[in-house]
Parts: C-alpha cells; structure tokens; sequence
C-alpha cells in the first residue's frame, strides 16, 4: 500500500481500515472464493504429504 510506518502510526484504525478495504478493491481482490470440496480438500492434503515425505 506504499504507506510508511508514520504515516499508519498517524492514521485511526477505521481510517487504515478503509485504506486495506480501497486497496483489495482496486486490486481485484473483491472476489470470494468458494472453499475446496471434501474430495479436493483430500487431494491438497495428500499431495502436500507427498511433498513434504520426499524433502526429508
């Protein structure tokens, strides 16, 4: 958000809120995303084991 460290130490808390709330929206990031099925769910799982397994 570019802001310095001084500049949200001087801002209230709703007014950095409506800053991150600007920002996402200027951004793209208004969209929701839906969670993972079960059955998705399961594959990520599986293969976040399988990763990990082979970097020991």
């Amino acid at each position: 958000m570019h802001f310095s460290p001084q500049q949200i130490d001087a801002m209230t808390l709703w007014e950095f809120a409506a800053c991150v709330d600007g920002f996402v929206k200027a951004n793209g990031g208004t969209e929701e995303t839906a969670p993972p099925s079960l059955e998705e769910h399961h594959a990520m799982l599986q293969k976040m084991n399988n990763i990990t397994s082979r970097q020991i």
